[in-house]
């Protein structure tokens, strides 16, 4: 299914990127932390979350898989496979790794576990102790990662911190 991107703003336009437009702003409802922005699909299981975390000083060939797994601990998820673990992708503003997963996870208030495909970004900010972490869990039960990927990665390339006051 087509999904259309839609430029969106975030911690208070610091930051911008695009997004599919059929997503909702969590904190319009719920009480989010204030170093995330978490998006939910209308119709579908699916969530974006862009979280500014401290700094992770790991070798760069590792920092992919260091978040999968620390995502699946959080997630309490009892399979996990990374298909897709690039080091390096040149971005404008700053290189980027990118790592792409399953996971089978605990469906929301429920027992019953559902395989989802976790797609993550990770924008290493050294010089301001910070990495920005971008996920789209999408439930899924194939391991096929397109079209999403496509989608994922024209998300990123559109990616723009608008003001590195953010990290102050």
């Amino acid at each position: 299914m087509e999904e259309k991107l839609c430029e969106y703003h975030f911690f208070n336009k610091y930051i911008k990127m695009v997004i599919p437009d059929n997503y909702l702003d969590v904190s319009k409802f719920r009480l989010i932390p204030d170093n995330q922005e978490v998006y939910v699909h209308k119709f579908d299981n699916k969530c974006i979350i862009i979280e500014i975390l401290c700094y992770q000083n790991i070798d760069d060939n590792e920092k992919g898989s260091f978040y999968f797994y620390d995502l699946a601990k959080e997630n309490d998820s009892i399979e996990n496979i990374i298909i897709m673990n690039n080091s390096t992708i040149p971005h404008s503003q700053k290189n980027y790794f990118l790592v792409v997963g399953k996971q089978k996870v605990k469906k929301q208030d429920s027992q019953v576990y559902e395989n989802i495909l976790l797609y993550i970004c990770i924008f290493p900010f050294k010089e301001y102790n910070a990495d920005i972490l971008i996920t789209w869990n999408i439930p899924k039960e194939d391991l096929n990662i397109q079209p999403e990927l496509n989608i994922f990665n024209e998300m990123i390339q559109s990616f723009r911190i608008l003001d590195y006051g953010l990290f102050v």
